[in-house]
C-alpha cells in the first residue's frame, strides 16, 4: 500500500510539473517567434566610393536585386553600367572600401542628338520617360536580365584571367557586359542591363522642364500594348497633357507609337510649378509650386479638363517644398520641406467623413487630398526622397549629410543612417529587396546593408486606428493579402480582439444560462431516473466534432433561418413565456394528480416547448408588418425608414424582464407572502397567473417605452447592435457554438452541485424552506466555486473555437457588435491564413503574435476565475 501511495504521489508531481513545463514551452516558442517584429533596423556600411560624375550630372541611378550591379544615366544619354559591392560575400566590405571609383562593366550612349532636360520613373517599374532639351518625349525601358553560366565556361575564363576571383558564394567578378556572382549553391549568376528606347514625340518647342507619366497595358498576350499618360511642364511654364499608345502589328509584331496632346487650361496653376505629378488611377494631374500650393486638376475627361482642388501642403509655414513624389502604389504622396518636415498626403471622398473636419473644403468631384501622415522634422532640409519598390518605406535625405527611413502607413521611424560628409545627400535609394541602402552625399558614393526588421508592424497598428489609403479616416482593419504589391496590407488585432468577444458573449449568452438551470434541475428537482436519463444524454452530445455541428450551421440552420428572422426573433419572447405560463398551468391541476405525474413531469415540458415554437412561426409575419415595414432586411438596411423601436425591443426585452423581477422580487412578493400565499390552491393559483401576465405586460410595455424614448432622441439602433443581415452571422454562431458549450458546462455544474453536502438541505427543508429557496441560498452558494468553474471552462471553450466559427461566422474581420453580421476570431484567423503565410515574414509572426495574444486573454481568465473561485471556496466552507 505504502508503494502503489508513493508510484501515484511520483507519477502525479511529474505529470503536474510537465504540464506546466510544456505551457511555458508553448508560451516560449510564440514569444521566440513574435520578438523578431519588434526588433530594431540593423544598418551597417559596405563600402564607400568617389563617385566619378559631377554632381547634377546623373539623372537617374538604379541597383539591381543583388546589389551586385547598377546603371546610371547621365544627362548626355550615357548609359553606364557599374559593378557595386555585394553585401553577403565574406571580405569584401574591408577589401574595397579601398576602391576610388567604381567598376564600369558596360557604358554606351543611348541618345546621340539633344540632353535629358526631364525624367519620369515608376516604382517598382523598369519602363522611364525621358524629357528632352528639344521638346520631344522618349520612353525608355532598362532593366536587369539574369542567366546561368556553365561551370566549365568560368574555369576557362578564370584560367584566362587571373585577376577575377570566384572562390566563395557571393564573389563577384566582370565578364565581358555582366557582372557574374557565385551564389550560396555554387551556381554563377551572370546579369546585364538591357536597353530600349523608342523614337522621339513632339510634345512642344521648348525643353521638357517637368515630366511626370503613369503606365497601364491596354491589351493581353504578347500583342498587348501600353498606354502612357504623361504631364509636362515646358520651360515657357506651359503644361501639356499627353497619351502615347503602342500598337502591335498582328502579322509582324512591330510596334507603332501614337500620341495625343490635350489643352490644359492656362494659368489653372497660378505660380509654375516645381513639381508635376500624375496619380495611380491616371484620373487626376498634380501641380506644386514651391510654396506648397497644390493644384488637382481632373484629367478624366480630357476635353474638359479643370480645377478639382486647391490646397495649401505647408499651411502656416514659410517653408519651401524641396521634395515632392509618390510612394508604392502611386496614391500616397510624399511631400518634404526647407524645414525638414515630412508628411504623407492622399485623397479622401468627403462624403465619408462623418464630422466636420472638412466641411469647409472646396471640391468639384467630391474628393479631398488630406494630411494623412505626419512625420518628425528632420535634422536639415529635405534634398531627396526615395520610395522602397515592395513596401511602404521611403528613405529621405537632408542637405546635412543625414538620411532617415521610415514606413509610411504605420508612421515607424526605422533607421537613421549618418554620412561621413556633412554636404548634401543627392542620392538616396532602397534596393529592391529592401536589403540595402545607397546614398551619394558630397561627391562619396555609400552602400550599406540593411535589415528592416518589420516596420510595417507597430504596437500602434496593432490595436489601435490607423489611416490607411483609400478610407475617410482612420480605422482598425486586417487585410493581410492582395493580388497586387501595391496594395497597402493592413494588420490590426482589434478586429479579431473584438470577434472573439463578439462569439464568447452571443455563445455564453445562450448556452451558460440552459446548461446551468439544466443542471441545477437534474441534481435538485429531478428523479433519480430521470437524472440517470438525462446526464449521458447530455455528455453524449459534446461527443459531435465541431467541424460537424459548423457543417450544420452554416449548409442548414443558416438558409432556414434566414428565410424565418422574424419568427426566430419572437421566439426569444415566445418560448420562454409558454414555458412559464405552462408551469402556472401546471398548478391548477389537482394536487393528487400532479403528484402522481411527478415522475414525468419533464416529458410535458415538449409539448409546452413545441407550442411556444409554433406561436414564434405564426407570429413572425405580423411581428415583421408591426415592427420592421414588412421587410426586415430591409429595415435594417434603411435607417431612414420607419422606427428604431423594433430594434429597441429586441435589444431591451432581456433587461425589461429583469427590471421585472426585481421589482417582483422586493417589492410585490413581500405584499404576496403576507396576502395571498395562504389561500386555497385553486385562488392562490389563478392569482398568480394573473400576476405573471401582469408582470409579461408590464416587460412588454417597459421595452417599449424605454425603446419609444430612445428613438425620438435620435439614437436608432440599426448600424450598431444591429444592421445588416448576413446569412452566416452572430446570431447563428451563437445558437450553434452555446449548443456545443453546453454538456461541458452542465457535467462540471452537476458535479458540483451534486457534492454539496446532504445535510445542509436537510437542515433547509427541515427549517421549513422550499426545495427551491433551498437551491437559491444553500446548494448554489455552497457550490458556486464549481458553478463559476464550469463556467470559465466554457468560456475558454468557448474562445478557442475554431471549426464551428470558421464555417458558419461569415469570416468577416469586422468590429461592430451587429447580431446579424458575421466576425473573425483570433483561432480561426490563425487556421485559416497560417497555411498560407511566407514564413519569417511579418504576416507569419503577426498570426503567431495573435495566438500569442489569445493565451494571455485564456490565461488572464483562467487566472481571474481561479480567484474567484477561491474566493466562493471560503464562502462555502463557513457554511
Amino acid at each position: 500500500m505504502r508503494f502503489s501511495d508513493i508510484v501515484s504521489e511520483g507519477v502525479i508531481t511529474v505529470g503536474g510539473i510537465g504540464t506546466i513545463v510544456a505551457v511555458c514551452l508553448v508560451a516560449l516558442v510564440l514569444v521566440m517567434e513574435v520578438l523578431p517584429l519588434f526588433r530594431s533596423a540593423k544598418v551597417s556600411e559596405l563600402s564607400v566610393r568617389k563617385t566619378s560624375w559631377q554632381s547634377g550630372e546623373v539623372v537617374h541611378f538604379e541597383v539591381n536585386e543583388y546589389q551586385t550591379m547598377g546603371w546610371l544615366l547621365t544627362r548626355d544619354g550615357t548609359l553606364q553600367v557599374v559593378r557595386l559591392i555585394p553585401p553577403d560575400a565574406k571580405g569584401t566590405a574591408e577589401k574595397d572600401k579601398a576602391v576610388t571609383s567604381f567598376d564600369v562593366v558596360h557604358e554606351k550612349k543611348l541618345i546621340d542628338d539633344g540632353e535629358i532636360s526631364a525624367i519620369s520613373t515608376s516604382t517598382g517599374e523598369t519602363g522611364l520617360v525621358l524629357g528632352m532639351t528639344d521638346g520631344t518625349i522618349r520612353t525608355a525601358d532598362l532593366s536587369f536580365q539574369t542567366q546561368f553560366i556553365d561551370p566549365v565556361e568560368i574555369k576557362d575564363w578564370l584560367r584566362e584571367t587571373p585577376a577575377a576571383q570566384l572562390n566563395e558564394p557571393g564573389d563577384t567578378a566582370i565578364l565581358k557586359d555582366q557582372v557574374v556572382q557565385m551564389t550560396s549553391q555554387g551556381q554563377y549568376r551572370a546579369q546585364k542591363v538591357q536597353a530600349t528606347l523608342t523614337d522621339p514625340v513632339k510634345v512642344a518647342d521648348a525643353p521638357i522642364r517637368l515630366l511626370d507619366h503613369l503606365t497601364e497595358s491596354t491589351g493581353r498576350g504578347s500583342l498587348g500594348g501600353r498606354s502612357i499618360t504623361f504631364v509636362a511642364l515646358t520651360e515657357d511654364a506651359q503644361l501639356k497633357l499627353g497619351k502615347v499608345s503602342e500598337k502591335k502589328s498582328l502579322l509582324t509584331g512591330k510596334a507603332k507609337w501614337q500620341s495625343s496632346l490635350f489643352d490644359v487650361p492656362e494659368n489653372a496653376t497660378g505660380k509654375p510649378p516645381k513639381f508635376v505629378r500624375i496619380d495611380g488611377l491616371g484620373n487626376h494631374a498634380y501641380a506644386i509650386d514651391s510654396q506648397g500650393m497644390l493644384t488637382r486638376l481632373d484629367i478624366r475627361d480630357t476635353k474638359n479638363i479643370h480645377v478639382a482642388e486647391n490646397v495649401d501642403l505647408l499651411p502656416g509655414s514659410d517653408a519651401t517644398v524641396t521634395a515632392c513624389d509618390w510612394i508604392l502604389g502611386r496614391e500616397t504622396l510624399f511631400v518634404g520641406d526647407s524645414s525638414g518636415n515630412v508628411s504623407g498626403w492622399f485623397p479622401i471622398r468627403l462624403a465619408d467623413r462623418t464630422d466636420d473636419a472638412f466641411a469647409d473644403r472646396e471640391s468639384s468631384d467630391g474628393f479631398a487630398l488630406v494630411q494623412a501622415h505626419l512625420f518628425p522634422i528632420g535634422p536639415g532640409a529635405v534634398s531627396t526622397f526615395d520610395a522602397s519598390s515592395r513596401s511602404r518605406m521611403f528613405l529621405v535625405g537632408y542637405d546635412t549629410g543625414d538620411c532617415s527611413l521610415y514606413h509610411m502607413t504605420t508612421e515607424k521611424h526605422v533607421a537613421d543612417i549618418a554620412m561621413d560628409s556633412p554636404g548634401k545627400v543627392t542620392l538616396a535609394q532602397i534596393a529592391p529587396r529592401d536589403d540595402g541602402l545607397l546614398i551619394e552625399a558630397d561627391g562619396q558614393f555609400a552602400h550599406f546593408a540593411l535589415s528592416p526588421g518589420a516596420p510595417d508592424i507597430t504596437l500602434t497598428s496593432l490595436f489601435f486606428p490607423v489611416w490607411y489609403e483609400g478610407y475617410a479616416e482612420p480605422l482598425n482593419m486586417w487585410q493581410s493579402s492582395s493580388s497586387k504589391i501595391e496594395d497597402e496590407l493592413k494588420f490590426s488585432l482589434f478586429p479579431l480582439v473584438s470577434g472573439t468577444f463578439k462569439a464568447t458573449f452571443y455563445s455564453m449568452m445562450f448556452g451558460a444560462p440552459i446548461a446551468l438551470l439544466a443542471a441545477i434541475y437534474t441534481s435538485e428537482f429531478s428523479t433519480r431516473r430521470t437524472r440517470l436519463l438525462v446526464k449521458p444524454t447530455v455528455e453524449m452530445m459534446a461527443s459531435l466534432p465541431s467541424v460537424v455541428l459548423g457543417f450544420v450551421a452554416a449548409l442548414v440552420f443558416a438558409p432556414i433561418v434566414e428565410q424565418i428572422i422574424p419568427a426566430c426573433l419572437a421566439s426569444i419572447f415566445t418560448v420562454p413565456f409558454t414555458i412559464l405560463l405552462g408551469a402556472y398551468l401546471w398548478q391548477l391541476l389537482p394536487r393528487w394528480f400532479t403528484l402522481r405525474l411527478q415522475p414525468f413531469r419533464l416529458w410535458f415540458l415538449m409539448p409546452v416547448l413545441m407550442l411556444g415554437i409554433y406561436l414564434a412561426y405564426q407570429l413572425g409575419p405580423t411581428v415583421e408588418g408591426w415592427l420592421f415595414l414588412g421587410n426586415i432586411k430591409f429595415w435594417l438596411v434603411h435607417p431612414d425608414k420607419g422606427s428604431g423601436v423594433g430594434g429597441w425591443l429586441i435589444i431591451l426585452l432581456p433587461f425589461s424582464a429583469l427590471v421585472m423581477m426585481v421589482i417582483d422580487g422586493y417589492g410585490i412578493s413581500t405584499y404576496w407572502r403576507n396576502r395571498i400565499a395562504k389561500m386555497p390552491r385553486l385562488p392562490f393559483t389563478l392569482l398568480s397567473v394573473a400576476k405573471f401576465l401582469g408582470l409579461t405586460l408590464g416587460t412588454l410595455l417597459l421595452a417599449v417605452m424605454l425603446g419609444s424614448l430612445l428613438d425620438l432622441a435620435g439614437w436608432d439602433p440599426r448600424g450598431s447592435y444591429i444592421g445588416e443581415y448576413d446569412q452566416r452571422n452572430s446570431l447563428i454562431v451563437g445558437f450553434v457554438m452555446g449548443f456545443a458549450v453546453i454538456p461541458i458546462i452542465y457535467t462540471i455544474a452537476d458535479d458540483a452541485l451534486s457534492t454539496v453536502p446532504a445535510h445542509l438541505r436537510s437542515a433547509s427543508l427541515g427549517c421549513g424552506a422550499t426545495a427551491w429557496q433551498t437551491t437559491l441560498r444553500i446548494v448554489i452558494p455552497t457550490a458556486m466555486s464549481g458553478l463559476f468553474s464550469a463556467m470559465m471552462i466554457g468560456l475558454g471553450r468557448v474562445a478557442g473555437e475554431t471549426m464551428i466559427v470558421l464555417m458558419a461566422g461569415g469570416n468577416t474581420p469586422i468590429e461592430d457588435w451587429n447580431i446579424f453580421n458575421g466576425f473573425r476570431t483570433l483561432s480561426t484567423n490563425i487556421a485559416i491564413e497560417l497555411p498560407e503565410a511566407v514564413q519569417g515574414s511579418s504576416h507569419y509572426r503577426v498570426l503567431f503574435l495573435s495566438a500569442l495574444v489569445l493565451f494571455l486573454l485564456t490565461f488572464l481568465i483562467n487566472t481571474v476565475a481561479e480567484v474567484v473561485r477561491l474566493y466562493f471556496r471560503r464562502r462555502a466552507y463557513q457554511l
